[in-house]
């Protein structure tokens, strides 16, 4: 029977796809989406961050944590405000959805936003929409505060699938035409992250917007390389698909360009297991590649964090909406207006290098 939100007890389930968001954890309501194969945790209240994506068979979590992991609600706030926003005080792993400002803070139409936006920052209504042993799926909703943009996304697990479907809708209330930004920033981690790990992406180009003042960076900023093959500031030549050890002690900002399909794939070669994403190119044309390899000194890493994000983003640079402006990436939607995409997150086993992602189906290459 379709699930109508009534029930006064939850629906006990112990097969197949199974979902409920009358969990807590550290005094945040959780959403959790489970099936044979992947359990999906969700954090409504806080972004709508997926803090969980644990592939069963090989009882992995690829969602990176930072070290002191998710804080109790409500138990810190910020003794400082930092000209950049607080992304990075409230910022404990896991994948974020960033919206409508990226990289850089920045001021638009009147509206000041710090690092990435404020969806991050925002309680998301949930509503159950579908629980079925063949199919589960959940609704949610956030209404930005300082630009008229709604968000809505649709989180859907099937029976025997290691997919997470998400189909997406933002839509412009006001009377004025706005610019936007719009990201998903899915950091991935040990003990998944090793250096057997490598990247495939269908990319021509990797651009590298690494910031000077990182003394531990490999690469320069302003430097454009064909894909794969990148040379370090130091003269190196290094395949860039393969993922460092931690004992690089490298920190750098890349991004992609002229992507051919929008998917990547991150395997570790030695397990044979990896996570990749599929996505709407038109909506997601770049992807941004966050390394922390244990060389970002100072705040908030002290060299310490071992994981890297592939974050398929709608602009391009990494430094806030006005940049994006400029150089002609931004997202517009005129008064009234909604644009639709979907993305896929994919758990995937017996495969060492991909060759393409395709209806979330990862192909050997």
């Amino acid at each position: 029977m379709p699930y109508n939100g009534l029930e006064r007890f939850t629906r006990e389930r112990n097969f197949g796809c199974r979902i409920s968001d009358r969990y807590t954890y550290k005094g945040w309501k959780l959403l959790v989406l489970e099936n044979e194969l992947l359990r999906v945790s969700v954090l409504p209240e806080k972004g709508s961050d997926i803090w969980e994506f644990c592939y069963k068979p090989f009882d992995i979590d690829f969602m990176w944590r930072t070290p002191q992991g998710l804080i109790e609600r409500g138990q810190y706030v910020p003794t400082k405000f930092d000209i950049e926003g607080n992304f990075v005080d409230y910022y404990q792993g896991g994948w974020q959805e960033l919206a409508p400002n990226g990289g850089a803070g920045c001021v638009y139409k009147g509206a000041a936003f710090g690092m990435h936006g404020e969806g991050w920052n925002l309680s998301w209504d949930c509503v159950i929409e579908k629980d079925e042993p063949e199919e589960v799926s959940a609704k949610l909703t956030c209404r930005l505060m300082k630009l008229p943009l709604i968000i809505e996304k649709r989180l859907t697990l099937r029976s025997g699938e290691a997919v997470l479907h998400i189909d997406e809708k933002i839509t412009n209330s006001s009377l004025e035409t706005m610019d936007y930004m719009w990201g998903h920033h899915p950091a991935v981690g040990a003990p998944f992250l090793n250096s057997n790990c490598v990247v495939d992406i269908p990319a021509a180009k990797v651009a590298v917007h690494s910031f000077p003042e990182i003394k531990t960076r490999r690469f320069d900023r302003g430097e454009i390389f064909d894909w794969p093959k990148m040379t370090t500031r130091f003269g190196e030549v290094i395949d860039g698909s393969r993922v460092p050890g931690p004992e690089v002690k490298s920190s750098d900002e890349l991004c992609f360009l002229d992507l051919r399909e929008g998917w990547y794939a991150i395997t570790d070669t030695a397990r044979k297991v990896g996570f990749a994403m599929e996505w709407d190119l038109e909506a997601y044309p770049y992807v941004w590649y966050w390394q922390s390899f244990g060389g970002w000194e100072g705040y908030p890493w002290f060299s310490s964090v071992y994981n890297c994000a592939l974050e398929p983003w709608s602009s391009y640079p990494l430094f806030g909406l006005n940049e994006a402006i400029k150089a002609g990436t931004q997202k517009t939607l005129a008064s009234g207006a909604s644009s639709t995409t979907y993305l896929k997150a994919i758990a995937y086993s017996g495969i060492e290098r991909v060759s393409g992602v395709k209806a979330g189906r990862v192909v050997e290459g």
